[in-house]
């Protein structure tokens, strides 16, 4: 399997309380870092991100400090408080797309050394740990085309896209939000669905995050059969919306690929690939990927992982608070 270039940073032993906001559920954990090779992670406490007593990021905190289980970690015991969620952010503020409330850590101050960053950006530095590569499910195998970056895909409530590129032996993240920018569809079959789509929501143009996420799976199923069902209903192994639906996953993936190339490894995370895999391992996935005209030969030399770890998100905000305070304690 893939291994990573070693990431040096400094051994000081800290406390973070880190939580992935995702635009269904929140997860909190307590994370002891002594090194990248010694990170202990304390079981997530998951909750609704909103809710009647959740609207706003100071609620969230509250929320959590009422109903946190005794041995989880408490705010104030902290070292830092690390905050990974599903948007831009710009400093110490986050618009949030999928949640009706935004952030500001600097208004809401919940400890001096607060870090605010995008779930991808963060999720990616867990792929600094050093045998998360081990716990991944190796889709395809490959040499891949290196040194080069891991690519970082995962459509969920939305679709996130970050990835590591190589520099000076280490790693750095580099964040994205390509899957705001325009979705594209090839042929006659495909833009009567988008058709369709455009119609259903309203909008003039469609993104990755309309297409290749959860909210996307009842507009493909209903484009193509004229009935509304559940997303688990609509991606049944082998039914056209499976398949269509494997393609624009696929699509997403080589067009990221591509831009960050060249790429070691492919990653894919999310809710919905973690819980359908058949998705990912079809032949209408693979052969989407592959589609690169002149460079399949290179496309199709890219391993490919599934992560079905729902926390990594956590850890990684957590390895980027502790990379942020041993540099600064250090410089």
């Amino acid at each position: 399997g893939y291994r990573r270039t070693s990431v040096s940073a400094s051994g000081d032993h800290m406390k973070i309380l880190a939580a992935d906001i995702g635009g269904t559920n929140s997860r909190f954990a307590g994370v002891e870092i002594k090194g990248l090779s010694a990170i202990t992670m304390a079981e997530p406490v998951i909750f609704p991100t909103w809710s009647e007593e959740v609207e706003s990021f100071a609620q969230l905190l509250e929320f959590y400090s009422r109903h946190r289980p005794d041995h989880s970690l408490a705010i104030e015991d902290c070292d830092a408080l690390s905050i990974a969620i599903a948007g831009a952010v710009s400093g110490k503020k986050a618009t949030l797309p999928n949640i009706a409330w935004d952030i500001d850590l600097a208004a809401a101050e919940p400890l001096k050394e607060s870090f605010l960053l995008n779930d991808f950006f963060a999720q990616a530095h867990a792929y600094m740990e050093s045998d998360v590569f081990d716990r991944l499910r190796l889709v395809r195998p490959g040499p891949g085309s290196g040194p080069g970056s891991i690519a970082i895909v995962g459509a969920g409530t939305g679709l996130g896209h970050a990835s590591l590129r190589p520099e000076g032996g280490e790693r750095i993240v580099i964040s994205s939000e390509a899957g705001h920018a325009t979705f594209s569809f090839h042929d006659d079959d495909e833009r009567r669905i988008e058709s369709s789509m455009l119609a259903r929501s309203g909008k003039a143009w469609l993104s990755g995050d309309d297409v290749v996420t959860g909210s996307g799976i009842p507009l493909i199923h209903e484009a193509l059969t004229g009935k509304s069902v559940s997303p688990a209903q609509a991606l049944k192994p082998g039914s056209p919306t499976c398949d269509y639906y494997a393609r624009f996953y696929a699509r997403a993936c080589r067009n990221y690929c591509l831009t960050m190339f060249p790429v070691e490894a492919l990653v894919i995370s999310g809710g919905i690939a973690a819980k359908n895999p058949h998705i990912i391992e079809s032949d209408a996935f693979i052969s989407e990927f592959n589609d690169g005209r002149s460079y399949r030969h290179l496309l199709e030399r890219i391993p490919i992982y599934l992560n079905e770890d729902q926390s990594l998100g956590i850890k990684g905000a957590a390895i980027h608070a502790w990379q942020q305070l041993a540099t600064s304690s250090t410089g």
